[in-house]
């Protein structure tokens, strides 16, 4: 199973070695529990509770970027088909929250916003999936220590080198998925790779990008690399993209409107 994009030919086909598939999360009608605001107007009062204590414009600033992050999370958390709140009265879900909001009142990025609620839902959506839930907490920790185009490397990474897209069937369609990626991913920064490797968003793992692509996808070697961007041979090397990441990775490209991705698939 797959989530696709606007351009059939960058469809991601979401899985793994051993075959395995995406799950599809039903819609819920009604609200139960905890409703949006309460949840939203609790962790905004944890947060101010416990943020330390500031001047009053940096307070008010600080409270406004919280509730922001709050709302825009919790509209996520609801485009994803959740109308259950109950988890944000979870103390392991209010920590995480909490390290969410203290990053976004003190940077205030757009970016950031979009990232991290964007992690928030995700967060509550796996909360029973301990190894997922764990690995998105480690993730919204590290995000704000990440450029966009750190981020975006990851993304590169990430499908270059754990993902396989069935819709490629000739080489002009790898093309057109090569393009794709520049397109959306092309500000990407390949000279970082020690600092993501300290922060614990890659593993070792030795590849060819254009002997990985030739066997994915059937193509003589010599047919890839003859049509490979440069932007694109230059993730070979040897790391690949730990659980954490993955979700950064994933996340990313939602954010940009890439493929939505389902992160099971890769991170149990």
């Amino acid at each position: 199973m797959m989530d696709g994009t606007a351009n059939s030919n960058v469809e991601v086909n979401q899985r793994t070695a051993f075959g395995s598939t995406a799950t599809q999360i039903g819609q819920q009608n009604n609200y139960y529990g905890i409703s949006p605001d309460q949840a939203c107007q609790m962790v905004v009062d944890l947060f101010m509770q416990n943020f330390p204590k500031l001047q009053d414009i940096a307070r008010e600033t600080a409270e406004i970027r919280a509730t922001e992050l709050c709302n825009e999370a919790i509209q996520k958390i609801s485009s994803h088909g959740i109308q259950d709140f109950s988890s944000f009265a979870d103390p392991d879900v209010q920590y995480i929250l909490y390290e969410a909001q203290k990053n976004y009142a003190r940077f205030g990025t757009s970016e950031m916003l979009e990232n991290l609620s964007e992690l928030i839902a995700k967060r509550v959506e796996h909360n029973d999936d301990l190894v997922l839930k764990v690995a998105i907490d480690k993730a919204i920790e590290i995000a704000p220590l990440l450029s966009q185009a750190q981020l975006n490397y990851l993304s590169l990474l990430f499908i270059y080198t754990r993902t396989q897209t069935n819709t490629i069937k000739t080489i002009q369609d790898l093309q057109v998925q090569f393009n794709y990626y520049i397109s959306l991913l092309g500000k990407a920064d390949f000279n970082s790779i020690s600092y993501l490797n300290m922060l614990g968003c890659l593993q070792l793992g030795l590849h060819d990008i254009i002997d990985h692509l030739s066997k994915t996808y059937g193509f003589p070697k010599n047919e890839v690399e003859k049509n490979c961007p440069e932007l694109i041979k230059n993730l070979s090397g040897d790391y690949m993209p730990s659980h954490i990441g993955v979700i950064l990775a994933i996340t990313n490209l939602e954010v940009q409107n890439g493929p939505k991705l389902n992160p099971q698939i890769w991170v149990r």
